[in-house]
């Protein structure tokens, strides 16, 4: 039977961590052994006999979950790590020092117990991993947030450190695309090399071609002398595609001619040029239903999305915190970035008024980062060193802000009046009907209600259908 380490500052979590998986319940016939301090952990691996270490990594104390890492890989125990705190930075250097796998809590617990059962068959299969001297030196990145989707992106950018492989970013307009993309070029083996961005949309179907691929004197007006294209100019490094969806079909041609060989063409030329480019591409459409209407080629399609990476918006940056049910954004970390960012350039104090603070938490940002990004310049602009307050605030926001409230009730209804007229003390489930069927009344956003109620929105959807809420059409947003 496979032994397993559980190390974690918390003893219910290393509980939790046991039950889940001990006595056969992760589908891989395991023990489990819990240390809640990284010193009985390191005594325990040195011991010896442990297939496999799951521990957290932000440990209150001199060491952490990437030091104890450090100790078990060679030991030869393989190392999932977890964490609520993550960054970039961590999920990179896990990789690098040869960790197994990196889940953010809240996990969940079917990807645990998967993740578990794959590590101890590579363990018992003795399946070599790269040397981490291969691995590249990391950078600072400035991707910020916590949340289990930011930690999902975190984790398949490290997963692609050494990889060369095609990549497709997908997600709304102002949601991060190039960071992520100049993250995955920066934790790469070629991030001393080139790393160019072009907006495909803003370029004609002409213009885009010459730029990217180059063209030769005399090749259209203006053309007057020879000119490399990016592909030729980034040889070496990495071309990031953004809004492919809105390229022609027959740049579609020529782009996946190029994937296919790995040779340019100049326009009006007929010579051919060997290139070495990693090509990420980004959209904030969805392709696949592009694809369906042929609006975009199916086989480009398919070679660009080799791995695809989903950029959350800021309204599902949030998680559930397992010890207190409350429900942590990444929106304060993300207004406190751009919030110093904005102090370091004008070299002056910024502050926000607590209540402007609650309000600014609680808009919906629908242009995402970008916006926020813009607010809070525009806001530090005005203030000028005076503490922001809500009346500082663009019209845009001050204007949702108005029609939320109006759209609430001015104060929670009392228990008596939600069952008075009832000929019979309504039970747990009817009171909770009745108290959901107000909420909706008056707050059309799932995701609004699903925070109110604390719960995630897989959960609040799956309440619904039990009480009879919805018709089963709808399902939560991905």
């Amino acid at each position: 039977m496979a032994r397993v380490l559980v190390v974690d500052d918390s003893q219910e979590t290393c509980d939790l961590l046991e039950l889940l998986l001990g006595d056969g319940n992760s589908g891989a016939g395991v023990s489990v052994v819990k240390a809640t301090r990284p010193e009985d952990a390191v005594r325990l691996l040195e011991a010896g006999g442990f297939d496999l270490m799951l521990s957290d990594i932000n440990l209150e104390a001199s060491m952490d979950g990437l030091d104890l890492l450090r100790v078990a890989k060679p030991l030869g125990v393989e190392t999932i790590l977890l964490t609520g705190f993550g960054t970039l930075e961590k999920a990179l250097e896990a990789v690098k020092e040869g960790a197994f796998d990196f889940l953010s809590k809240p996990w969940n617990n079917e990807e645990l117990k998967s993740l578990v059962k794959r590590a101890i068959v590579m363990k018992e299969s003795k399946e070599g991993r790269r040397p981490t001297d291969a691995m590249p030196s990391l950078r600072r990145s400035l991707m910020i947030g916590s949340s289990p989707p930011m930690m999902e992106v975190y984790r398949t950018i490290a997963s692609l450190q050494n990889s060369r492989t095609t990549v497709l970013i997908v997600g709304e307009s102002g949601t991060g695309k190039e960071l992520v993309a100049q993250n995955i070029h920066l934790s790469s083996d070629r991030k001393e090399r080139p790393f160019v961005a072009i907006n495909c949309g803003a370029l004609s179907e002409g213009l885009l071609e010459s730029e990217l691929f180059g063209h030769v004197k005399g090749a259209f007006t203006g053309a007057v002398s020879d000119k490399k294209g990016f592909f030729e100019e980034a040889t070496g490094g990495t071309i990031f595609l953004d809004e492919i969806g809105e390229t022609s079909a027959n740049f579609q041609v020529r782009l996946l001619r190029v994937l296919q060989e790995q040779e340019v063409r100049r326009v009006g030329g007929n010579r051919t040029t060997k290139v070495d480019v990693r090509v990420i591409a980004a959209s904030n459409r969805d392709l696949a239903l592009m694809v369906k209407a042929g609006k975009f080629r199916e086989d480009l399609y398919y070679r660009l999305c080799v791995v695809e990476i989903r950029v959350p918006p800021v309204r599902d940056r949030w998680s559930k915190d397992a010890r207190s049910g409350r429900l942590i954004s990444d929106i304060p970390a993300l207004i406190d970035h751009f919030l110093a960012e904005c102090a370091r350039k004008d070299n002056l104090s910024y502050r926000i008024r607590a209540d402007a603070r609650q309000q600014l938490e609680h808009y919906s940002w629908p242009g995402n980062v970008r916006e926020m990004a813009n607010i809070i310049e525009h806001l530090t602009q005005l203030s000028r060193g005076r503490e922001i307050t809500p009346e500082d605030f663009p019209e845009k926001i001050r204007e949702e802000l108005r029609t939320r409230s109006s759209h609430l009730p001015q104060a929670p209804t009392p228990l008596l009046e939600l069952i008075e007229g009832w000929d019979h003390l309504p039970t747990w489930d009817e009171l909770e009907r009745r108290y959901i069927q107000v909420l909706l009344k008056h707050e059309h956003r799932k995701n609004r209600v699903a925070e109110i109620l604390g719960k995630d929105r897989t959960t609040l959807y799956r309440k619904l259908k039990e009480l009879g809420l919805t018709d089963g059409s709808e399902e939560p947003s991905a």
